[in-house]
C-alpha cells in the first residue's frame, strides 16, 4: 500500500490517532442515584496492584458521582448495542435516565455497590485510589477489585469478535467495529531454515 503525504495535525488529534480503544460505559453511583457514561479514554496503569485510568471531565455528573462514592464499573458492550453506547455519550443523566433512555438494564455487580449493565458482555469493578487534574480532563485511577467476562467470547483475551465486535469511538458519531483476532506469529529456527531452503 502506498503512503500518502504526512501532513501537521493539531496537538488534540493525538488523542484520536491513539484510538480506536474500546469504548466502555461507566457506571457511578452516590446515595442511590445511578449514572452511565460513554468514554473512550481509559488505559491499563499497572498490573500489580491492576490498575485503571479513566478520564472524565470535571462537569460530567459521573465525575461529581465518582467523586462522592469512591467506585466505578467498566462495561464493555458489543455493536449490537450501538445505539445506547451512543445515547450514553450524548445525553446526560442530570436531564434523562439514561438506562431507560438506552434500554439498558442496571444489575448487581459482584463487589461493589454500583450496579453493572446487563447487555454487557464483560465488566470490571473499581474502586477509586486517586484523581489527578491533568488539565481539562481529570483522571481517575481505579483499584480492579472484580471482573466478569463472558466465557464464550473472552479467555486470556478476546476469542469471538467475529460473531460479537467491539465497539470502538473514531469521532462525534462515528465508531468502528474489532471484528477480527489476528496472530503474529515468530517462525522458529527450523521453519526459517526449511523456508530459506524451498527458495
Amino acid at each position: 500500500m502506498a503512503m500518502g503525504r504526512k501532513e501537521p495535525r493539531e496537538p488534540r488529534l493525538a488523542a484520536r490517532l491513539l484510538e480506536p480503544g474500546p469504548v466502555v460505559l461507566v457506571t457511578a453511583q452516590y446515595r442511590a442515584h445511578p449514572n452511565v457514561m460513554t468514554a473512550a479514554w481509559v488505559v491499563p496503569l499497572s498490573l500489580e496492584p491492576m490498575r485503571i485510568g479513566l478520564a472524565v471531565h470535571p462537569s460530567r455528573l459521573t465525575h461529581e458521582l465518582m467523586t462522592k462514592g469512591e467506585y466505578f464499573t467498566l462495561n464493555i458492550l458489543t455493536l449490537e448495542h450501538l445505539l445506547a453506547i451512543h445515547l450514553c455519550g450524548i445525553l446526560s443523566g442530570r436531564d434523562v435516565d439514561k438506562f431507560t433512555r438506552a434500554q439498558l438494564h442496571p444489575v448487581d455487580a459482584l463487589e461493589v455497590d454500583v450496579p453493572v449493565i446487563e447487555e454487557a458482555v464483560a465488566h470490571i469493578e473499581c474502586g477509586v485510589v486517586a484523581r489527578l487534574s491533568l488539565g481539562d480532563h481529570d483522571l481517575f485511577v481505579g483499584e480492579v477489585l472484580a471482573v466478569a467476562a463472558e466465557s464464550e467470547l473472552f479467555g486470556e483475551w478476546w476469542l469471538q469478535l467475529e460473531e460479537a465486535p467491539l465497539v470502538h469511538h473514531v469521532g462525534a458519531e462515528w465508531y468502528a467495529a474489532l471484528t477480527r483476532v489476528v496472530r503474529a506469529r515468530v517462525p522458529s529456527e527450523e521453519e526459517e531454515a526449511q523456508e530459506e531452503s524451498e527458495r
